[in-house]
Formats: structure tokens, C-alpha cells, sequence
């Protein structure tokens, strides 16, 4: 298993965050190579990504969330689980720690691909997000 773990802080309210994030299936404005996150009964979500020209798709249990403090997956195949987490710092600055745990190999066989795109997933992500989230209006 791989594990990545990244923290960022945002300029807003940690509920306004918390909200934003909780919107999954906006996430392909903000997450690069997901093509779509649909919402399915149940808390689960349903992922299409676009890596290296290789479609993957995966579906994924919403195992905890918490308002305004985390949230927590796990793909139902075993590929990978996270967990989000938001920290209000002081008024108006919010950090985000995101932690994944993966396992390349689940990967159909795409086990280097997913390596490289899995670090640069979660820091490109966490960036845009950022930059979502702090834009004016």
C-alpha cells in the first residue's frame, strides 16, 4: 500500500469548506483527471477518471463524515481509502489535511501510471481547491 499525506490552508470559513468539498459530483471542476463523481443511494459515489489515456471507473462508501471536521472513504473493491479533514484555524482560515491510502496494483495492471498520477492528483487537487475556494465571488 501507498500513502499520501498533504495538508493546505484555505482563507474561509471552515463550514463554507467543509461544504464546498462535501459537493462531490462538482469535484471534476477542481480535480483534473475525474471525469465525473456521481451520487448514488446508500452514500456511495460512483468515479470516472481519465489517467495516462486509461479510463478508470470505481465505486466508493461515504464511511463517516462529520459537519465541519471530516469526511471518510473506501472504495468498495479495496483499492484505496481517505479520509478529509477540516481544522478551523482562527476566524476565516481553514486547514485541509487529506490522507490516502492506496494500493497501485489494484489498478488493473496500471500500477506505475496510478503511482505518478495518484501524488500528483492530490496536490493539483488540493491546489485548485484552494484556489476555488479562495476566488472572489
Amino acid at each position: 500500500m501507498a500513502f499520501i499525506d498533504k495538508t493546505t490552508e484555505i482563507a474561509a470559513d471552515v463550514h463554507d469548506v467543509y461544504e464546498l468539498w462535501m459537493a462531490f459530483e462538482d469535484y471534476p471542476t477542481f480535480m483534473e483527471t475525474i471525469e465525473t463523481v456521481t451520487v448514488v443511494p446508500d452514500d456511495q459515489l460512483h468515479w470516472v477518471a481519465v489517467v495516462e489515456d486509461d479510463t478508470f471507473e470505481w465505486d466508493a462508501d461515504i464511511v463517516e463524515h462529520v459537519p465541519d471536521e471530516k469526511v471518510t472513504w473506501r472504495a468498495i473493491d479495496g483499492r484505496e481509502t481517505g479520509e478529509v479533514r477540516f481544522e478551523k484555524l482562527a476566524a476565516g482560515i481553514t486547514k485541509v489535511t487529506y490522507q490516502l491510502k492506496y494500493d497501485p496494483a489494484a489498478w488493473v495492471g496500471k500500477a506505475d501510471a496510478v503511482r505518478r498520477w495518484m501524488s500528483r492528483r492530490v496536490d493539483k487537487d488540493l491546489d485548485n481547491f484552494k484556489k476555488m475556494v479562495e476566488a472572489p465571488g
